[in-house]
């Protein structure tokens, strides 16, 4: 990705980009009577240091007191940052560095000593190598304690002029503007480059690559340029120097290789049509800014589908009788506004078991659109959750929540199964049984089974004796052949005893319903079926 466009802010005005200090010290007790937190020194342990060959370790201190002798803990937090060209200004991520008393091991700065009356913490700060000159300041700009019982103090950077906050550092300027290896829009698997934006905004997430190697990844922003020249921009900035490390929405990577999110919002009622990404700003930690523009990024087509819009949705066959085979089926439309006639649709299912098999539609002789769908076989429903709607001028109509766009209110349905299977000319062979064979038997069920509409998939079979006990049972999976026909095959206990035995059976369907015969069901279809165990 080359950059055509670079700029250098290492020392020119950062006054979009940096934060002033400009208000009081605070003290905030939360509760009523809470005696006053206090910040009674910090200080680096030492005012200027040499970072030029490798970053320096510059330790900070500090003690805070509490009065209040029912408290038992107290925790807070520091900002670190390095000044800015300007007085008050900042430039480059912040250092956010919390405490607690009594921890040295989940905090970034470790408790030294003392007690929740009077404690002293410190943290190692690394200086970073790089900054816009050979010179850098870096200062305590916050500082936050809190107790357990609602006492807390916050100060900003003039409340903290007393205290020796500030370190100065020798250090290798950095010339080099950070640059971007990958940007696309999301998601990458499936993307679409539409919005709707009817009465809302539209929503859009980029993803970036992004590299420094010296000062590391600060922020940067994406602008996208509509009809009219109406501009839209969202920014994302990197944080490593907090517990929460990422860079926009993603997490991972470090200050010097990371990925980030940007995500851009069209406004409401925006004009429809192409809307073009003008340009990647990336900035480093410090200052040094790189305008990409040969980013390879795709326009996006926004619309409120004013001049081409569809109603009248319908699917057909709706219910479909999926349940042995797929089903192919028609999804309909009347379309308003096409110039030069619809070219494509691209249709979007909440889940797998539907799909267009095309995308470019047929006109029928009334003039409705139609496209074809495939139901695959079993799929109990799924609904249109988008539709993208194009014509041959490139005008679009979106429907559906992917776009938040309104609802075409389309979903495909498996026909309802309402009659259970049935059996009949049911046998059982053999009849007769020797009961020194009968270990060695496995008696067969044969029936021919109707089902209307879900077939047969499962079955259960028992084995009565005379006074109604179960002496075998089995159940499974199972179907019937393309003439019909089903046998289920039973198996006789080898402790079995010579006697006359009747089978029962229930078949499931796979709609959930279910139809048993013999002993606690239906009448055996053509009498009982007995089984005959001799003692020969």
């Amino acid at each position: 990705m080359s950059i055509l466009s670079l700029r250098l802010l290492a020392r020119v005005a950062l006054v979009a980009v940096t934060s002033v200090a400009a208000l009081g010290a605070t003290a905030v007790p939360a509760t009523a009577g809470a005696k006053a937190l206090a910040l009674k020194s910090l200080a680096f342990a030492a005012s200027r240091v040499d970072a030029t060959v490798d970053s320096a370790v510059v330790p900070l201190t500090w003690t805070v007191t509490n009065p209040d002798a029912a408290a038992q803990d107290m925790y807070g937090s520091l900002h670190i940052q390095m000044a800015g060209p300007t007085p008050g200004s900042y430039v480059g991520q912040t250092y956010e560095v919390d405490f607690r008393f009594e921890d040295v091991t989940y905090t970034k700065a470790r408790w030294v000593s003392g007690t929740p009356r009077r404690s002293t913490y410190t943290y190692d700060f690394v200086v970073p190598r790089f900054a816009a000159t050979s010179s850098a300041q870096w200062l305590v700009t916050r500082f936050e304690v809190h107790d357990e019982r609602g006492a807390a103090l916050t100060l900003d950077r003039a409340a903290l002029a007393g205290h020796r906050g500030t370190v100065t550092a020798r250090t290798v300027a950095d010339t080099t503007p950070p640059s971007s290896y990958w940007a696309y829009l999301e998601p990458l698997s499936d993307a679409r480059p539409y919005t709707y934006v009817k009465d809302r905004e539209g929503y859009l997430r980029y993803y970036v690559a992004v590299q420094d190697w010296e000062s590391g990844v600060w922020q940067g922003s994406l602008q996208l340029t509509g009809p009219g020249g109406q501009t839209v921009t969202g920014r994302f900035e990197a944080f490593f120097h907090r517990a929460d490390q990422r860079c926009g929405a993603y997490s991972g990577g470090d200050i010097n290789s990371t990925s980030c999110s940007i995500e851009v919002r069209i406004p409401a009622n925006a004009a429809s049509g192409e809307w073009r990404v003008t340009e990647l700003a990336l900035t480093d930690n410090v200052g040094n800014l790189a305008v990409v523009t040969d980013h390879g990024l795709e326009s996006i087509i926004v619309t409120s589908n004013a001049s081409l819009s569809a109603s009248g949705f319908t699917v057909s066959p709706n219910p479909v009788n999926n349940w042995t085979v797929n089903v192919n089926a028609t999804l309909g439309m009347t379309v308003a506004g096409a110039q030069e006639g619809v070219r494509e649709i691209l249709v979007d299912f909440d889940n797998h078991g539907c799909r267009q098999t095309s995308t470019t539609p047929t006109v029928g002789a009334d003039g409705t659109i139609g496209l074809p769908i495939l139901v695959y076989s079993r799929t109990a429903r799924c609904t249109v959750v988008g539709l993208a709607i194009r014509d041959a001028a490139g005008g679009l109509a979106l429907y559906g929540s992917r776009y938040e766009a309104p609802d075409p209110g389309l979903t495909i349905r498996q026909l309802t199964s309402t009659t259970p299977p049935t059996a009949t000319d049911v046998s059982v062979t053999p009849t007769t049984v020797a009961r020194s064979q009968a270990p060695d038997t496995r008696p067969v069920v044969s029936m021919s089974v109707t089902a209307p509409v879900a077939p047969v998939n499962g079955y259960s079979m028992y084995l009565y004796a005379a006074d109604g006990t179960v002496v075998a049972q089995q159940f499974g999976g199972t179907g019937a052949g393309p003439d019909g026909r089903l046998s289920l095959y039973g198996y006789l206990p080898y402790e079995i005893t010579a006697g006359t035995y009747t089978y029962g059976f229930t078949l499931n369907d796979a709609s959930g319903l279910a139809t048993t015969y013999g002993p606690g069901g239906l009448p055996m279809p053509g009498g009982p079926l007995t089984l005959t165990v001799t003692d020969e």
